[in-house]
């Protein structure tokens, strides 16, 4: 069985495994992104991550949305878009200046590493007429006690006030120019049958590029998600090859854990933030007695 994830890109990352070239909307309108990667997380939740953060230099944040902690959850998760002021635009491109960003080619803090496990790594990438400039932060915002470059402490700022903004302020919903789709082995849930024709055109999955043993993956443009509106994350797709197995179609964009449960106790949902939270496959907790698991 297999599973198609479908996942926002704002600046997407070629799907070629171990891609580096990057593919932005518009590179003169970005002013840098923030990256979350790594992490105590299923291979195929890295995978579909995207951009955190995404500043425009007109003032736009682009961020990941509320997501209501149900089960199934929608296939798209909302992205928003956020409008900052000239002032606060002003004062993190100072920040970025503060952190000597512009001066620098790809640097890593990864200090905390000897204090903290499983963590993630907070990557800001910023872009001006030199070229692309990352600088990389194990464990940020975990170790505040510890002493830290003023890079990284600039950077835990500025990664607080667009908390912040993105959390207060008024947005609107953002739909991106382009995504890519994801293809690897499902469990199916049977407790939600949703059973519809392969909505997309691209009927021959053996030319999407393959990023590791399980995962293929395609970029569309941001039209193919008018497609999925009312999908969830448990509906299946036929798949287009003749002879081969059912596909899902699904986006795990809910950062909440939900974990659905029976009158006897035993697991009937169990979504991909519970697996990446618990450390446990949904395969092998579903339909077992809870206090077993």
């Amino acid at each position: 069985m297999k599973l198609v994830a479908v996942m926002l890109a704002i600046a997407l990352t070629a799907c070629g495994a171990g891609g580096t070239e990057d593919v932005w909307e518009d590179p003169d309108g970005v002013l840098f992104r923030i990256e979350s990667e790594g992490g105590f997380a299923p291979v195929e939740w890295l995978l579909r991550r995207g951009p955190v953060y995404t500043l425009m230099t007109d003032g736009r944040l682009i961020s990941e949305g509320v997501v209501i902690a149900i089960f199934p959850g929608p296939l798209v998760p909302p992205y928003q878009v956020t409008m900052l002021t000239e002032g606060e635009t002003t004062q993190i491109r100072e920040m970025i200046e503060r952190m000597g960003l512009p001066g620098m080619t790809h640097e890593i803090d990864d200090s905390a590493a000897n204090f903290v496990a499983d963590a993630t790594t907070e990557t800001i990438v910023y872009r001006d007429a030199n070229g692309t400039h990352r600088y990389s932060v194990y464990a940020l915002g975990l170790t505040e006690d510890r002493p830290s470059s003023e890079a990284t402490r600039v950077l835990a700022e500025l990664r607080s006030i667009l908390d912040e903004i993105a959390a207060t302020r008024e947005s609107s919903p953002y739909t991106p120019e382009r995504v890519r789709v994801l293809a690897g082995a499902a469990v199916i849930n049977s407790e939600f049958e949703d059973l519809r024709p392969w909505p997309l055109s691209d009927t021959e999955l053996s030319g999407w590029d393959e990023l590791n043993d399980t995962w293929s993956c395609r970029a569309f443009e941001g039209e193919v998600l008018d497609l999925f509106t009312d999908a969830t994350e448990t509906t299946t797709w036929t798949n287009p090859t003749p002879g081969a197995d059912d596909l899902t179609l699904l986006v795990e964009g809910a950062n909440a854990l939900v974990i659905g449960l029976d009158v006897a106790w035993r697991v009937t949902a169990f979504n991909r933030a519970a697996e990446r939270l618990t450390g446990r496959r949904r395969e092998d907790v579903l339909g077992r007695d809870w206090f077993d698991t």
